[in-house]
């Protein structure tokens, strides 16, 4: 691009850094972030999204982490969408005290976690067999203005199955009911697993149909 006299742009840059992460090529995307900043090209949210997002996703999550710490008060530590993704690439890389730190430090900012922020914490809670902080956490959505959606209840669910924890799942599946939600294929999967096993009295399929997309047979 640059050899036909053409300088490439932000956005073009950002969509070259997004492919690099892809492929896991972390260290041309680190070299082409360089080559950026030597272009006198300013790094916008987006950009900072994006390498934030692809070091996770590459379980370089201490990498993101100082990118993080050294932009200082600036945007990105005041992003709810760029907590989100480390806060994720935190608990799926084995630090889930690292996650919930950043949770408390967004609050303790005054900022606002969206629906995908609790979704996430809620997962690392039950993957971390926490499914007491799991369920207060789910409580506090509504208080907080946020009400949970579908992914936040099969999360939820899923966590309560996989920890055997049976106590709120048919209070959860009627809420959903009468929200009009429905449950994902792994979630319903997960059930119909537990009722097979003796776990879950088959009793429970009357309400795991009317959970169920038009189309798919509970027998």
């Amino acid at each position: 691009m640059t050899g036909q006299g053409l300088k490439p742009d932000v956005v073009t840059y950002n969509t070259m850094l997004q492919g690099l992460f892809q492929v896991g090529r972390c260290v041309d995307a680190r070299k082409l972030f360089n080559e950026m900043h030597a272009q006198g090209l300013i790094p916008d949210q987006c950009t900072y999204r994006i390498i934030v997002d692809g070091l996770c996703n590459n379980h370089l999550v201490e990498d993101a982490l100082s990118l993080f710490q050294l932009t200082g008060d600036s945007k990105l530590n005041s992003d709810i969408v760029v907590y989100t993704i480390l806060i994720d690439g935190a608990g799926k890389c084995g630090k889930f005290h690292i996650a919930r730190n950043l949770f408390h430090e967004l609050i303790d900012k005054g900022l606002q976690p969206d629906v995908r922020t609790y979704n996430v914490m809620i997962g690392g809670f039950c993957r971390e067999g926490l499914l007491g902080e799991a369920k207060l956490l789910f409580l506090k959505m509504e208080e907080s203005g946020c009400p949970p959606n579908t992914v936040t209840y099969c999360i939820f669910l899923q966590g309560c199955l996989k920890n055997k924890h049976y106590d709120d799942v048919e209070m959860l599946l009627q809420e959903m009911d009468c929200r009009g939600y429905s449950l994902d294929a792994s979630t319903l999967s997960l059930f119909i697993d537990h009722i097979a096993a003796g776990l879950l009295d088959k009793s429970m399929l009357k309400l795991l149909g009317k959970l169920v997309r038009l189309g798919v047979k509970l027998k």
